[in-house]
């Protein structure tokens, strides 16, 4: 989740190395950061975005594979300065540093930059976008989900796209529809399994769900489910005592 004021929270770029040390420990290979933002006094501050990454760089050591997502905030100027920050820490990816409407920003930054750009995540316009960005080449990795884009059908069609291009693809966010979508294709490396926090417990099963989809065991692996359809391990008397209406 993103960088908060709460005591034990993601307050202060200690917490964040605090916290990719405990998540290193659970197994995961990979962490991305999502740093401050508005109404966050202060933010959004380059400044403070590169304390954290070199807090969590530091913490964790240089064989965890880190990333940035910097909430899409900044200028050009400012994006190019924490970009180069980032390679210096070695970072796998740097994400929506500056709003996706400006094409030509990303291709800019792209251009000047060693370490891989990552879009677009939140442009309309499902695979069609995706193709717009990757041959105006203002993406470096291309990003897709079946939230993003509307589905699975488009979601599978901007994986090709990535393909046919040369391009790695990574699947935004969790659930077993993104975690199939990863499973069929070669071109995306992580699966992002979750917005996780010091107080939030992501492996709480949810009321609906006898288990959850996407268990990561302490080799930071996650297994497909063997269960019909997309492996959802549905509680269905829950759902069916709880459904309000049926049309």
């Amino acid at each position: 989740m993103c960088g908060d004021q709460t005591p034990g929270g993601l307050a202060t770029p200690a917490d964040f190395a605090a916290f990719a040390v405990q998540l290193v420990d659970q197994g995961y290979r990979a962490i991305k950061l999502h740093t401050w933002m508005p109404p966050v006094a202060g933010a959004p501050s380059v400044e403070l975005d590169i304390a954290a990454c070199t807090a969590v760089r530091d913490a964790v050591g240089p064989h965890v594979e880190l990333m940035l997502d910097a909430n899409h905030w900044y200028s050009r100027t400012e994006a190019l300065k924490l970009g180069r920050a980032l390679q210096e820490l070695d970072y796998y990816w740097f994400e929506e540093p500056m709003e996706e409407a400006s094409i030509s920003s990303y291709r800019w930054l792209a251009d000047q930059l060693d370490i891989p750009v990552i879009g677009p995540e939140t442009s309309w316009g499902k695979n069609f976008t995706r193709a717009e960005w990757i041959t105006s080449g203002a993406c470096d990795i291309l990003r897709t989900g079946t939230t993003d884009v509307g589905g699975i059908t488009p979601a599978v069609r901007t994986l090709h796209l990535a393909e046919a291009f040369n391009l790695d693809c990574e699947v935004h966010g969790n659930g077993s529809g993104n975690l199939a979508l990863l499973g069929a294709t070669t071109n995306g490396r992580w699966y992002e399994r979750g917005l996780l926090h010091p107080h939030f417990d992501f492996d709480e099963v949810p009321p609906h769900l006898h288990s959850i989809v996407d268990t990561i065991d302490h080799n930071g692996v996650v297994r497909f489910p063997d269960r019909p359809g997309l492996g959802d391990d549905f509680d269905l008397d829950y759902i069916k005592a709880h459904t309000v209406q049926r049309s």
